[in-house]
C-alpha cells in the first residue's frame, strides 16, 4: 500500500487539481472515464467538494505539484504581515490618543474621533465594496479598491509569489478569467484588510488597557463647538447603551462630565493628585467604546469574510470547467458495449486507435456546427472519443440563419435537461457566431447541464495542441463553468 499523502488545504487543491487535469488531457478519454468512475464509486460523500478532494488524494499521480503549497505558504506570510502591520499601527495610534504628560488630560473627544468615529467611517466605505451590480456604485468601488489595504497586500503577494498568468487574477481587483476567480479575489483582499483592522483594534485596546494599568491617566473633554454638558451626557448615554446594564460604572455621569470639561480645570498647568484621580472615570467608557464600535464590527465583518472566502474557494474549485468535466466522468454510470464501426472512413482514420471496447458513460444530444462531421458519422465519433451515445442530433451554423439556429436549439432543448455535445471543426478558429450560438444554447438549456465542445480533427494526428489551446481560450471567455472542451485524448 502506498504511503498516505500529506494533507492539503482546500486552497491548495483549488490550485493544483485543475492544473493536473489540464496536464492529464493527453490520456485517452476512455482511460480517464474508467479511472475517474472507479474512484468516484469508492467515495462515500455526495458533496461535490469532498468528491473532488477525495479523488485528488486517491488518483495515481507523480510527485505533487508544489504550486498550491507554495502559494498557500506565501498567502500565510502575507496574512501574518497584515496582522503585524495592523497591530503596530493600532498600538502607535493608541499611544498618541492616550498620551498624557501630567499637564493636559487625554481629550475624550479626540480619542473617540480617532479610534471610533474614523473607524466607523472606514467600515462604511468597506461595506460599499460588498454589493455588485448596483447602478452608480461601480465608479466608487473602483476608487475604494485602489486604496484598500487588502489591495496593497495583494500587490505585494503578486510580486513575491509571481503566480502564473492563469492564477494572477486570483489576487487582483480586476475581473478574473471566471466569475469564481473574481469572487475569490474580492473576498481574499477583504479578508486581508479586515485581518489588519481586527489586529489594529486589538492592539489599540490592549495598549489602552496597559496605559490605564501601569500609568496614571486623567481624562477630560473639549471642543470648539458650543457643547452643553447636558447634551454631552445624552450622547454618552446613547453610546453606553450596549453595556449600560452589565457595566454601569463605565457610564460617566453628569457630575463627571461637568467636572472634566477642560475650562473647568482651574487653568492649572499641572493637575493635582486629587483632580487627576477624579478624572480617571472615563477610562472604562473609552475602552468599551473602542471594543463595541471598533473591534466588534470588524470581527463581524472578518467572520463574514472567512465564510465567504471559503465559499469562494469552493467555487474556485468546482466552477473550473476541467473539474466539472471530472465530476461528469465520476458521476455517470458506464455501459460496456462493443464498438460500432464508423460510417465515415475519413472520420474513422482521424480517430485514435483503441483496442478496447467503447466505454459508454451515458447518452447526450448533439449539435453539429457548420458541417464539421456527417450526421451519419457523429454517433460513432462521439462513442469513440467521448464514450457518449448520441440519441438526438441537430445541425446549426454553416450559413444557416439565426432563426434556423434558434429552431435547432428549441428542438434540441424541448423537454430535455441533460448534457449537450457540440461538434465543430478543430482546424477552424472559433468565431463570434459560434460563441453567440453557445450562449443561446446555454440560455435555453439552463445553468446546470454541461455543454461539451468537441473539436473534430482533420487528420490522423488528432486535435493539435495549438488548436486545443485556441478553442479552450475562446470558450473560456464565456465564463461558463459548465462549458468545457473535450478532445478525447490520445
Amino acid at each position: 500500500m502506498p504511503p498516505p499523502r500529506p494533507s492539503t488545504t482546500l486552497f491548495e487543491d483549488a490550485i493544483d487539481v485543475p492544473v493536473w487535469l489540464e496536464n492529464d488531457r493527453p490520456t485517452a478519454y476512455a482511460v480517464r472515464v474508467r479511472r475517474d468512475r472507479d474512484i468516484g464509486s469508492q467515495l462515500r460523500s455526495r458533496d461535490a467538494v469532498q468528491q473532488v478532494r477525495g479523488w485528488w488524494h486517491t488518483v495515481e499521480r507523480g510527485p505533487a505539484d508544489a504550486s498550491g503549497a507554495r502559494l498557500h505558504r506565501i498567502r500565510g506570510l502575507v496574512t501574518a504581515a497584515m496582522i503585524a502591520i495592523g497591530a503596530s499601527f493600532g498600538a502607535g495610534v493608541a499611544l498618541a490618543a492616550f498620551h498624557y504628560d501630567g499637564t493636559r488630560p487625554v481629550n475624550v473627544v479626540t480619542l473617540l474621533a480617532t479610534l471610533v468615529i474614523a473607524q466607523l467611517a472606514l467600515l462604511v466605505l468597506t461595506l460599499l465594496l460588498l454589493p455588485r451590480g448596483v447602478p452608480g456604485l461601480r465608479a466608487i468601488q473602483d476608487l475604494l479598491e485602489t486604496v484598500n489595504p487588502g489591495a496593497w497586500a495583494a500587490s505585494v503577494y503578486r510580486r513575491i509569489a509571481r503566480p502564473s498568468r492563469d492564477l494572477a487574477p486570483l489576487f487582483g481587483w480586476h475581473h478574473g478569467r471566471t466569475a469564481a476567480a473574481a469572487r475569490f479575489a474580492k473576498w481574499q483582499m477583504l479578508f486581508w484588510s479586515q485581518t489588519a483592522a481586527v489586529a489594529f483594534n486589538t492592539a489599540a485596546i490592549g495598549t489602552g488597557i496597559a496605559l490605564v494599568t501601569f500609568t496614571d491617566l486623567a481624562f477630560g473633554w473639549s471642543t470648539t463647538l458650543q457643547a452643553d454638558p447636558h447634551v454631552i451626557a445624552r450622547w454618552v448615554d446613547a453610546l453606553s447603551l450596549p453595556w449600560r446594564a452589565w457595566a454601569p460604572a463605565a457610564v460617566p455621569d453628569l457630575s463627571l462630565i461637568e467636572r472634566s470639561q477642560f475650562f473647568r480645570l482651574d487653568g492649572a498647568r499641572v493637575l493635582g493628585v486629587d483632580a487627576s484621580r477624579a478624572l480617571t472615570g472615563w477610562w472604562a467608557f473609552t475602552i468599551l467604546a473602542i471594543v463595541t464600535y471598533g473591534l466588534l464590527p470588524r470581527l463581524a465583518l472578518w467572520a463574514l469574510c472567512v465564510v465567504r472566502l471559503r465559499a469562494a474557494t469552493c467555487a474556485l474549485l468546482l466552477e473550473d470547467p476541467r473539474v466539472v468535466a471530472l465530476l461528469d466522468r465520476m458521476a455517470t454510470p458506464a455501459i460496456e458495449t462493443a464498438a460500432r464501426e464508423p460510417e465515415n472512413a475519413r472520420i474513422a482514420a482521424a480517430l485514435p486507435d483503441a483496442s478496447h471496447p467503447d466505454a459508454l458513460v451515458g447518452a447526450a444530444r448533439a449539435v453539429i456546427w457548420s458541417g464539421s462531421i456527417a450526421p451519419t458519422a457523429a454517433d460513432s465519433h462521439a462513442r469513440r472519443t467521448l464514450g457518449i451515445a448520441l440519441n438526438d442530433i441537430v445541425e446549426a451554423g454553416g450559413g444557416r440563419t439565426l432563426a434556423e439556429d434558434q429552431t435547432a436549439i428549441d428542438r434540441l432543448c424541448h423537454g430535455y435537461a441533460g448534457n449537450v455535445v457540440v461538434l465543430t471543426r478543430a482546424w477552424e478558429p472559433p468565431l463570434l457566431e459560434f460563441l453567440d450560438f453557445v450562449a443561446a444554447l446555454r440560455s435555453a438549456l439552463g445553468s446546470e447541464p454541461s455543454i461539451i465542445v468537441s473539436p473534430v480533427a482533420e487528420s490522423t494526428t488528432g486535435v493539435e495542441p495549438q488548436q486545443r489551446e485556441t478553442w479552450s481560450r475562446a470558450i473560456g471567455r464565456l465564463a461558463d463553468p459548465h462549458l468545457y472542451l473535450e478532445t478525447g485524448g490520445s
